[in-house]
């Protein structure tokens, strides 16, 4: 009996024994679940934490607080990468937001912590030595869909980066909208873009460059619709003047003059409604005749390469024997275009190279109005304007104004009169250039003088040199041409507010 009472007695025992092991173990277990659960909190908590801290990062690049910005990234340099939602970095979003001092912050903040820029990145910020490798080691990039909305050439649109010719020049197409993207053309960005100077300036680019102002977009949303949203009769008049169609309907079945009234913009209603009256560019005559005034036959190009027309092209503006090495003997390079859709004596016209332009013609390229103008050629230009006097609002390549190349070709006091006396404006102007500025550049006193006289606006801010924009006077001053300073100063440009 007392053996089966201690053998109960040991189990009992045994069993307590047990139960307190199992018992601290779980207590163990416990205490080490709890414990990781701390640190899992903790975490998602210092999640949450540099979550709110990098969207306020976000909001402070957004809304062009430098001072946070700058004071952020001296504590935690790695805020530089933040990226949003749909995946644009800070920096991309500096610059969406024509904040260009924080987009530089951020710029040199990568690069001091050995950082990579995208193409769209190295685009915004114009390092084109970067823009280049990346198309070199990856061409698709160029035509695909970045988280700003389009390709480089979308993104330059929009933030009117500038240099959009060398973007062009690497394969980005002028009206691409890749799958992935927002789905408009690099035009209809630069509606949006956030300075109204700047949206012209990109404008003009395009659209003096190869692009079509009425190419498709998402819910019929044209070029011009996109002039009239942000209530701009400087960007009205530009895409009515580059073609734009003003009967094109949205997807709500709205006309740009439908759109404006919609938004009570009476102004707007006003312009639209007058639209037969405003000008458009005639560019009837660049393929129209030649020296000897017949009629061009343009030749079948297909076989010769875009880089070669490109070359040939390049060496136009001022390469005189490089341009006769790539030409050799066959002529009907002198047809070859730029990836710009800049015809080969396009570039020698707006250079004033006469010596170029002859050669072309001679090679028989066509004798637009611009390029007689550029040569001086009077009888070529009289004969022109006879034949279609709405020539007068004819353009050359890249959405140069006719009246510049009075001063471009080598500067003449009697070509700008002709031209004015068959309807020309002395100011008329792209991206707010005038033929004034173009003479403070080539130091034409004598059709400076004559434009001034004949009520040129000598207060015009041009932004083709400055993303500020300049006046003739402050071009001059800027490049010390000191003889136009005092012409300019002494006919009152002084007291002239900007």
């Amino acid at each position: 009996m007392r053996d089966s009472a201690s053998t109960k007695l040991d189990r009992r025992s045994a069993l307590q024994v047990l139960g307190g092991s199992l018992l601290a173990a779980s207590c163990t277990q416990l205490r080490r679940s709890d414990a990781r659960g701390d640190a899992q909190n903790t975490a998602e908590r210092d999640e949450d934490t540099r979550t709110i801290e990098r969207d306020e990062f976000l909001r402070a690049v957004e809304r062009g607080d430098a001072a946070t910005v700058r004071a952020s990234l001296a504590r935690d340099a790695s805020l530089a990468a933040t990226r949003d939602a749909t995946g644009r970095s800070a920096l991309v979003i500096a610059y969406v937001s024509s904040h260009r001092e924080i987009g530089a912050l951020l710029h040199e903040s990568i690069v001091a912590h050995s950082g990579a820029l995208d193409i769209v990145e190295a685009t915004l910020v114009e390092d084109w030595s970067t823009v280049e490798r990346l198309a070199t080691e990856t061409p698709a990039v160029l035509r695909a869909a970045h988280p700003i909305g389009g390709t480089p050439l979308y993104a330059g649109a929009l933030t009117n980066s500038g240099s959009l010719y060398r973007l062009r020049s690497l394969g980005c197409e002028p009206d691409d909208a890749p799958r992935g993207g927002s789905g408009r053309t690099p035009a209809r960005a630069a509606m949006d873009c956030r300075s109204e100077t700047g949206a012209r300036s990109a404008l003009v680019d395009l659209l003096g460059n190869g692009s079509d102002v009425n190419a498709a977009q998402p819910r019929g949303d044209s070029v011009l619709h996109g002039a009239v949203r942000r209530r701009s009769e400087m960007l009205v008049r530009l895409a009515i003047r580059k073609g734009a169609d003003v009967s094109a309907r949205d997807a709500d079945g709205r006309t740009p003059r439908d759109l404006a009234e919609s938004m009570d913009w009476h102004d707007g209603v006003r312009l639209l409604e007058g639209h037969a009256t405003l000008p458009r560019d005639d560019r009837s005559s660049r393929f129209a005749f030649d020296a000897n005034r017949a009629p061009i036959q343009r030749p079948d190009m297909s076989d010769v390469s875009r880089e070669r027309q490109s070359a040939i092209t390049g060496a136009s503006h001022v390469m005189f024997d490089r341009l006769r090495e790539l030409m050799g003997n066959e002529k009907r390079l002198t047809f070859s275009l730029s990836t710009d859709a800049e015809l080969a004596i396009e570039a020698s016209a707006h250079i004033g190279r006469r010596d170029i332009l002859r050669f072309h013609l001679d090679c028989g390229a066509p004798m637009s109005l611009p390029t007689a103008t550029s040569l001086g050629d009077l009888a070529a230009m009289k004969w022109l304007l006879e034949w279609r006097p709405s020539l007068i609002h004819e353009r050359g390549a890249h959405d140069f104004a006719l009246l510049w190349y009075a001063a471009l070709g080598g500067g003449s006091v009697e070509v700008a009169e002709l031209l004015v006396a068959h309807g020309a404006d002395v100011d008329q102007e792209s991206d707010g250039v005038t033929t004034l500025h173009w003479c403070v550049l080539r130091e034409d006193r004598d059709l400076a003088t004559w434009l001034l006289e004949h009520g040129a606006d000598i207060g015009a801010v041009g932004y083709k040199w400055s993303r500020r924009g300049q006046t003739p006077l402050e071009l001059a001053r800027a490049r010390k041409k000191d003889g136009m300073v005092k012409l300019l100063v002494n006919t009152g440009a002084e007291g002239v507010a900007r």
